[in-house]
């Protein structure tokens, strides 16, 4: 009996034994729960920015339409004006221009998109000096005006002057063109009077300009591509509203056109927001 106890006594005095260490060669994972499942994947943006390159594509296609055949893209207003056509050539360019800068996007870095859009103005002074001899415009300040433009663009790609630079030209220039055209034509020299019809495209001509700079803002400032294309869109659909409910009407132009233009441009920049 006294055996048996001491034999219980000397049991419960040894310590349980402890669990056996895991091996080495156990997998590291199977210590450990097992990591969270990856957050649900956002839905792809690669539609929205396929319908936003299309838009991008009709803005272009609607540029060289009216540089090519500036008749066909003339506010229908009696009788005639060559005056107002010659205008919608060069309103057309720079279209062009606004939408090639959106196909390149921020290829290269924002200097490098910042000095492109430099170097696109150059491109398109140029191609507008031919447009311009019909108003006997002085080549002299537009070729001069190509060479700035593509200095100053060497000098963003180099780093030597801010990117903003490139926006900022475009704005002022195109916001002067747009609140005084009279002003503009006077400073252009042009050696035909226009139209009230050409003076108002005059002031489209600058807003396409000033759109450019916004486009470029957007750029510089490391925007989405969406955000960049939708702020575009956006001033292109204010331009055309603008002009549908504040000029339209006076010159006896019909207003669902440009109407119309707005709503699509806007419908763009409402996708690229969303």
């Amino acid at each position: 009996m006294l055996a048996a106890l001491l034999a219980s006594a000397a049991l419960t005095l040894v310590p349980p034994a402890r669990a056996a260490p895991p091996s080495r060669h156990t997998a590291p994972f199977a210590l450990h729960p097992p990591p969270p499942s990856a957050p649900p994947s956002r839905r792809s943006a690669a539609p929205r920015m396929l319908l936003s390159k299309l838009g991008v594509g009709l803005l272009g296609a609607g540029g060289a339409i009216a540089w090519a055949a500036p008749t066909t893209s003339l506010p229908a207003t009696p009788p005639p004006d060559e005056t107002s056509a010659a205008i919608v050539r060069a309103v057309g360019a720079w279209v062009v221009c606004l939408a090639s800068l959106m196909l390149a996007g921020d290829a290269g870095g924002v200097a490098a998109a910042a000095s492109r859009g430099l170097y696109h103005a150059a491109f398109t002074v140029i191609a507008l000096v031919p447009a311009w001899e019909y108003f006997d415009r002085p080549k002299g300040s537009q070729i001069g005006a190509a060479f700035l433009f593509v200095a100053l663009g060497k000098l963003i790609k180099k780093g030597s002057i801010s990117p903003y630079v490139s926006p900022a030209i475009y704005t002022l220039l195109g916001a002067l063109i747009y609140f005084t055209p009279k002003s503009t034509a006077e400073l252009y020299k042009v050696s035909k009077p226009l139209s009230e019809t050409a003076y108002s495209l005059l002031s489209v001509y600058g807003g396409m300009i000033a759109t450019c700079g916004v486009y470029l803002f957007c750029v510089a400032r490391s925007l989405a591509s969406q955000q960049c294309f939708a702020a575009a869109f956006a001033a292109n659909a204010l331009l055309a509203f603008s002009w549908a409910l504040t000029k339209a009407g006076s010159l006896g132009a019909p207003k669902v056109p440009a109407l119309l233009l707005g709503a699509l441009s806007a419908g763009f920049a409402a996708l690229g927001m969303s």
